[in-house]
């Protein structure tokens, strides 16, 4: 029989939103979730932890840049997750107080968390729904009062590669930036093969017996997501490199395989 939480969730089986949540030093994930994230942190060496902490600061630093230097107060933030430090709403409504953000996820467990931490302010917004359907979440996101002739920053953080190669993930991408009006913006972070293959093969087959498969991908493959926009310097590089400020730290490992970058549609 499956087990499952109070909340009716199955925790049998990894889920890649815990997983990341326990990265980061959360509460919300059991042992299933517990075991594959700590075999994800034994292949990388440890590295995994630093490279999502670098993901949460590249995050943090994209939001500002957008808000308070592109006057961006649109934000929609695809495959959210579980709602941890820094989130997306605290930085730019923090920035620019008449922001809205809009936080989209096709997890229960996510919905979950985020309805209960997001009710009552009229500025933010949780929808229920997949971002590999970009017609669906279009229309929900404008039926919930995302208006798509004004700028919008779409974030597409650390989720793609869990859309594997036979779901088209630059195609997806692309039918979003078909419907962005001129002036908005892409966020992509994204885990790179280049540095480590092998590692990265192996932790492909611990998150196949998570909720959603994981594809690195090499650094060509990842600029493509990009194609149709003008990339913001300093273009698709490690995350640690995008802008960093006064008080970055120097990475253990010397390198970090995952990529990010902004762009804009012109």
């Amino acid at each position: 029989m499956t087990e499952q939480a109070p909340g009716g969730f199955d925790v049998t089986h990894p889920n890649v939103a815990r997983m990341y949540d326990y990265y980061l030093g959360g509460k919300n994930h059991f042992p299933a979730d517990r075991a594959a994230a700590e075999r994800i942190i034994e292949l990388s060496q440890g590295h995994v932890r630093e490279a999502v902490r670098e993901n949460r600061a590249f995050l943090g630093r994209a939001v500002r840049y957008l808000a308070a230097e592109c006057g961006i107060r649109q934000f929609l933030d695809l495959g959210a997750g579980l709602p941890t430090q820094g989130n997306v709403h605290e930085i730019a409504l923090k920035e620019a107080p008449d922001s809205v953000v809009t936080y989209v996820d096709n997890d229960a467990v996510v919905a979950a968390h985020a309805r209960a931490l997001l009710e009552g302010d009229p500025r933010v917004r949780f929808l229920e729904g997949d971002l590999r359907r970009p017609e669906e979440i279009v229309a929900a996101a404008s039926a919930a009062g995302l208006i798509f002739d004004r700028p919008v920053a779409l974030l597409l953080v650390a989720c793609l590669h869990f859309v594997p190669d036979e779901e088209d993930p630059e195609g997806i991408v692309a039918a979003y930036r078909e419907v962005l009006p001129s002036g908005s913006h892409v966020v992509i972070s994204h885990a790179c093969s280049d540095p480590v293959p092998e590692a990265m093969a192996a932790a492909g087959g611990v998150y196949g017996r998570a909720n959603a498969p994981f594809e690195a991908r090499p650094a060509a493959r990842i600029a493509r997501f990009f194609d149709g926009f003008d990339m913001v310097e300093p273009g698709t590089v490690p995350l640690n490199e995008w802008r960093p400020e006064f008080d970055a730290l120097p990475l253990r490992g010397g390198f970090l395989p995952v990529l990010g970058g902004v762009g804009r549609r012109p």
